[in-house]
Order: structure tokens, then C-alpha cells, then sequence
């Protein structure tokens, strides 16, 4: 199996059979139910078995259940793309010039937090994640004042 194929399907097999609160059955129950059985959940999670790989249809759900999108991170991975959460619905105004501003200000707390992990020139694991959720939140801002502007766009 091709790298690429092999680590999204080594990906898939670690938010199953990693999962920190649900066994593989109470996963394959709460996702499929009667649908598919946990045993061909078990042969469509091993990376070594060509006879049976998990459908992206099958993907979405079990990537609900297990709280996880490292498949489609991923998926992402290999197209030189990253996946970026969306703003909470209903967290914005109906103005662009306000939510131009909440952009501005979460770009400025991006930088803010750069400057204070970098004070001692080490970024430690706490400090990553800290930097981490700022830039999430700026891109994630930043996405939504974009789609505002272009639902503006007349054509």
C-alpha cells in the first residue's frame, strides 16, 4: 500500500482503536448500529488488509463518534492543505467593518502571544498550544469576515 494511502488508513485504525472512552463495539454500535458489525470494522481499520478499506461515507460518522478529524488532517496533509475550524454560528455581526475589526484583533493577539512565548527564544508543548488556539481563531475569523465579502459578490 502507497505511503500516503497507508498513513490515512494508519490514522483512521489509531481513532478507533485509541479511543480513550469507547471499546471498537460501543464505536461500531453508536456509528452504524445493525449496519456493519465491529468485526468488519476491525478488518476495515487494518492498514495491512487490502480486501477492505472504510468509505468516506462511513469516515464522517465515525470520525463524529470518536471526536476526532486526524483522518481528515491527514487527508489534508498530503494535499498541502490544513483543516481549519469554523467560527461558532451566530458569533458575528452583520456588519463587515465589525468583523473586520475582530479580525484585526485577533491577529494582534496572535502576535501578542508569539512575543510572549518567544521571550525566552523556547517554545514548550503548553506554550505551542496557547500560540496554537490564537492562530486557529484568527484564521478561523479571518475565513468568516471572507465569506461575508464574497457573499457580496455579484455575478
Amino acid at each position: 500500500m502507497k505511503d500516503e494511502r497507508k498513513s490515512v488508513a494508519v490514522e483512521i485504525q489509531n481513532m478507533v482503536l485509541r479511543h480513550r472512552a469507547l471499546s471498537v463495539e460501543q464505536i461500531s454500535e453508536l456509528t452504524f448500529g445493525s449496519a456493519k458489525s465491529h468485526w468488519t470494522l476491525y478488518k476495515e481499520l487494518n492498514p495491512e488488509d487490502t480486501t477492505a478499506k472504510m468509505g468516506v461515507l462511513d469516515l464522517v460518522p465515525l470520525m463524529k463518534t470518536c471526536g476526532s478529524v486526524a483522518p481528515l488532517e491527514a487527508v489534508a496533509h498530503q494535499m498541502n492543505m490544513v483543516v481549519v475550524p469554523l467560527p461558532e454560528a451566530g458569533i458575528f455581526s452583520a456588519s463587515l467593518e465589525d468583523d473586520m475589526n475582530r479580525t484585526t484583533k485577533e491577529f494582534s493577539d496572535s502576535v501578542t502571544k508569539f512575543v510572549a512565548i518567544m521571550e525566552d527564544g523556547k517554545v514548550d508543548p503548553a506554550e505551542f498550544e496557547q500560540f496554537d488556539k490564537e492562530i486557529m481563531e484568527l484564521i478561523s475569523t479571518a475565513l468568516y469576515w471572507r465569506d461575508g465579502i464574497k457573499a457580496m459578490v455579484k455575478g
